[in-house]
């Protein structure tokens, strides 16, 4: 299942409405694998819908009444995974805390204190936004949380990319372990990569990060990389920090266009072949 949310400023005109409406066209199109939400970054909770736009949906035959407005929140940046923002400040609220991948602005005005005819025009801007929408969602890799159905290939890109991979066992164990932060980027069917990592008191130790060797080159593994780092932040985390062998320069790019430092050395710590390991960490509080 796929989630996303429409976001505006309050809350009680576009986004509420353009939630409406996108049910309906899921519905019409026999769509059933996409969840619909909506927010506002500066909503007062518990406000209920512009009138205008209550108007708007009914002569449409979709009854949004009884929606009440409401702030992003936390839960929602961690489990949505496209936003669709009404106006490029909705989106520099929302960068602050999630993957500005994850953001798509629509620029449709604000009707808020206008005629019901202004409301109309929201509408059906709206709507002929709908299949380019569709589109985006359809064709978008998503980042979600590691399940049971990815260990199979999540071993099989270990053994490709490690000289110790980890087992499906020990990658299942992982799914019960309360500190485990471990992520999948999936194209439909097919895994691109995946980040592992432990949240241990505030402090995240990445495992592993692994990207398809046919994806890479792609920014696949920097997407992994912020995904884990904006959850870090929502958890309050301290730091973020890793080991990487000192050959392995494409990794030790990619840490620091991510804004990891390195801090030290672990001599001989790797093994098959021998190698130092460098220490990079990204410290989210100072």
């Amino acid at each position: 299942m796929k989630k996303i949310m429409f976001i505006c400023s309050g809350n009680t005109c576009r986004s509420p409405l353009a939630e409406g409406l996108f049910k309906k066209y899921l519905q019409e199109n026999n769509i059933t694998d996409i969840e619909v939400g909506s927010a506002g970054v500066g909503a007062f909770p518990g406000d209920a819908v512009s009138i205008n736009s209550i108007l708007v949906a009914s002569s449409r035959g979709i009854d949004i009444s009884n929606h009440r407005a409401r702030n992003i929140n936390p839960e929602h940046l961690l489990t949505t995974d496209l936003f669709f923002c009404m106006s490029e400040s909705h989106k520099s609220v929302l960068c602050r805390h999630c993957d500005e991948s994850k953001i798509i602005v629509l620029n449709v005005p604000d009707p808020f204190g206008r005629p019901i005819e202004v409301y109309e025009e929201c509408a059906k801007e709206l709507e002929s936004k709908f299949p380019e929408i569709l589109e985006r969602i359809q064709n978008t890799t998503f980042v979600r949380e590691m399940t049971e159905s990815d260990i199979k290939e999540i071993a099989e890109l270990e053994k490709a990319c490690f000289s110790e991979p980890w087992s499906e066992e020990s990658l299942k164990d992982e799914l019960t372990n309360d500190t485990a932060r471990f992520y999948v980027l999936r194209d439909n069917e097919k895994l691109l990569g995946y980040i592992g990592s432990n949240n241990i008191c505030g402090e995240v130790y990445i495992t592993n990060v692994a990207v398809s060797s046919d994806y890479r080159g792609k920014g696949y593994g920097k997407r992994l990389v912020n995904h884990l780092l904006k959850q870090s932040e929502l958890e309050k985390a301290l730091f973020v920090t890793l080991e990487v062998r000192e050959s392995n320069q494409n990794a030790i790019k990619l840490y620091e266009k991510c804004g990891f430092k390195k801090i030290g050395e672990r001599k001989n710590f790797y093994s098959k072949p021998n190698e130092d390991a460098f220490i990079y960490t990204y410290y989210l509080e100072e």
